[in-house]
């Protein structure tokens, strides 16, 4: 495989990983042991109301959370989207 190519897929892997890893969902653990769903780290499945009658501490909880997970995830795709873009960019070398 040239390295184009491997870059390529590296970079197409990342990517992917990256989106998944943004999209998985997140919780935490109420108080009284019950599983409070936090949304995923774009925001998208949280229900800001419902998790303020578990707990008023889970709301700033589940934002520590999602921030977390995006301040890791988000470089990931970032990364993967540049190796694609500079995969499909790079020209082959002429043997000329």
């Amino acid at each position: 495989m040239s390295p184009k190519t491997v870059a390529a897929v590296v970079g197409v892997a990342f990517f992917l990983a990256g989106l998944l890893i943004m999209l998985l969902p997140l919780s935490t653990d109420s108080p009284s042991g019950v599983a409070v769903s936090c949304g995923n780290s774009v925001g998208m499945g949280f229900d800001e109301v419902a998790v303020e009658a578990e707990g008023g501490a889970l709301v700033e909880i589940c934002s520590r959370l999602r921030v977390e997970r995006l301040a890791w995830a988000a470089p990931v795709t970032v990364v993967g989207a540049l190796f694609v873009v500079g995969a499909a960019v790079v020209r082959r070398r002429s043997s000329a």
